[in-house]
């Protein structure tokens, strides 16, 4: 499950996240990757077309949509049989879209990972910033790539199965590893 959530600083090292609604990050018409990279490209001005490496930063990217001071929030396990609180904020989206297919990475913060979800209100809680875990890597591959600086495909994760692993070549499995590893540089 996916959300927008309003983020804003508070005293004292502390990060207020409050519930605007729940969204898509999937879907050429619906998600917000493909909204915010479709804007990226656009703020950017350059003619973006497949074989192509992008970068999303969400702060930024949501700005340029009219969400300022907005996150989008991952519930990791919104379906569990036994309640788990798993909330990890997405902060930035990297794919290399190639062959009408984009592996992407994302760099997200562990906001609650695995606790007791007992007393948590989801639509407005405070997180202090020491006790985000920071940084956690996910990849996935979506079916939809960039030509001529138009988003063409679907745009869509692939469902629950057992041979969906994201496949990478070396040059996108470089691309992937050189930024995880200044992000990792950066928040040490």
């Amino acid at each position: 499950m996916y959300s927008v959530y309003k983020k804003s600083t508070m005293r004292k090292g502390e990060i207020r996240f409050q519930f605007r609604e729940q969204t898509s990050l999937f879907g050429r018409h619906a998600g917000y990757i493909p909204k915010l990279l479709k804007e990226t490209i656009k703020e950017k001005g350059e003619n973006a077309s497949e074989p192509l490496k992008w970068h999303i930063n969400i702060d930024q990217a949501m700005s340029l949509v009219g969400e300022s001071g907005h996150t989008l929030i991952i519930n990791l396990k919104p379906n569990s049989v036994e309640p788990i609180l798993s909330l990890y904020e997405l902060v930035d989206v990297y794919g290399h879209s190639s062959d009408g297919w984009t592996p992407v990475m994302f760099y997200i913060r562990g906001l609650f990972i695995d606790e007791d979800p007992k007393g948590f209100k989801e639509k407005d809680f405070v997180r202090k910033v020491e006790d985000i875990e920071d940084p956690i890597f996910s990849l996935t591959y979506l079916s939809g790539t960039v030509i001529s600086e138009e988003i063409s495909g679907r745009w869509t994760a692939p469902g629950p199965s057992a041979t969906n692993s994201v496949l990478l070549w070396p040059e996108t499995f470089d691309y992937f590893s050189d930024i995880a590893k200044l992000i990792q540089e950066r928040t040490a």
